[in-house]
């Protein structure tokens, strides 16, 4: 499986989205679409396609989160340079963010609000484990992930290693050379077909550490994967991480813990994922959720349902929706 998995519904929103835009635009939209395609298709299969594009996808939601909303909650100034022409003019362009963000996604922009608390979250806690002497930072699914081009203050401290598909990981890595003319010296690239390598084999082959702490982050992918799945890679996570290691992921809860006012939302995104051959297979309760790391030999730290959220980060904020009803994330430690 693939870990880039991140917005899949949205990359196809934005075809038909192409098409309606730049029957208004001037031929900048049109060669801008030519470029995005050319940009963010990867090479390789479909899965490996819909992946590139979802991470762009990611890249937009936190660009025009810096350039829209005020103060941002994140604050990710190469995201802009990691997406494609076509997404670049939406976050910057006032007319069209409206129409597509405001108007025409504006059925998923609680996703997007998790999209940006739930990455704040995870850099919070992270910046806490470097405090405490954790040197070790491993991305599962990067996609275009910008926190090694945003951490000067840490380089000396912290090794980042980013996991993901091969194909996706040409693409991150021809665009780190695009705006900063190298790889980062403290970033390794890991990638790893799920298909026939193992997480730790390969993490260790990089020079990981299964001696010393690390913090790892899992977001916008346990949803789409079954519980087998889910539980294997968490073996592999277990068997190289030492005492004081750190793990953050979002998850999404059973039908059954979504407030009433949230399940018309919760079924339009599943149908609609669902209807495109890339249905959510696993939901949590928080208990199931603890119940399924502490088998990995992790136990929880911190739950963050939606209010505390919404509580926490968006307080006196109109200019964002409430985070997803049906959407949580959680942060777990070994000891």
């Amino acid at each position: 499986f693939s870990m880039s998995h991140q917005f899949p519904f949205e990359w196809i929103l934005s075809e038909a989205i192409r098409a309606l835009v730049c029957r208004f635009r001037s031929r900048y939209c049109a060669r801008a679409v030519a470029d995005d395609r050319q940009q963010s298709g990867a090479r390789g299969d479909a899965r490996d396609l819909r992946a590139s594009r979802t991470a762009v996808l990611v890249a937009a939601i936190r660009a025009s989160h810096l350039r829209w909303d005020r103060p941002p909650i994140f604050s990710d100034d190469y995201a802009l340079q990691m997406t494609t022409p076509f997404w670049r003019l939406v976050a910057t362009n006032r007319l069209l963010n409206r129409l597509i963000v405001h108007r025409l996604l504006r059925v998923f922009r609680p996703i997007h609000t998790e999209n940006i608390l739930r990455i704040r979250y995870a850099e919070d806690r992270l910046r806490e484990a470097v405090g405490s002497g954790v040197a070790q930072y491993v991305i599962l699914g990067a996609g275009l992930d910008t926190f090694s081009l945003r951490q000067a203050e840490l380089a000396g401290q912290l090794r980042i290693y980013e996991v993901d598909h091969p194909a996706s990981q040409a693409m991150k890595r021809e665009r780190l050379l695009a705006i900063n003319g190298s790889v980062p010296a403290n970033l390794v690239l890991v990638p790893v077909d799920f298909e026939t390598d193992r997480l730790d084999e390969k993490l260790l082959e990089a020079g990981f550490d299964r001696g010393a702490p690390a913090f790892f982050s899992w977001l916008g992918t346990i949803y789409y994967l079954t519980k087998e799945a889910i539980r294997e890679t968490l073996e592999r996570v277990s068997a190289v991480t030492a005492s004081g290691s750190r793990i953050v992921l979002d998850y999404k809860y059973p039908r059954r813990l979504i407030p009433e006012q949230g399940l018309l939302f919760a079924d339009k995104v599943d149908q609609f994922v669902a209807k495109r051959g890339e249905p959510m297979r696993s939901t949590f309760a928080p208990e199931e959720l603890t119940a399924e790391l502490a088998r990995a030999g992790f136990s929880e730290l911190e739950s963050v349902p939606p209010d505390e959220q919404a509580r926490r980060y968006l307080q006196g904020r109109s200019d964002m929706p409430p985070p997803a009803a049906n959407f949580a994330f959680a942060l777990f430690g070994r000891h």
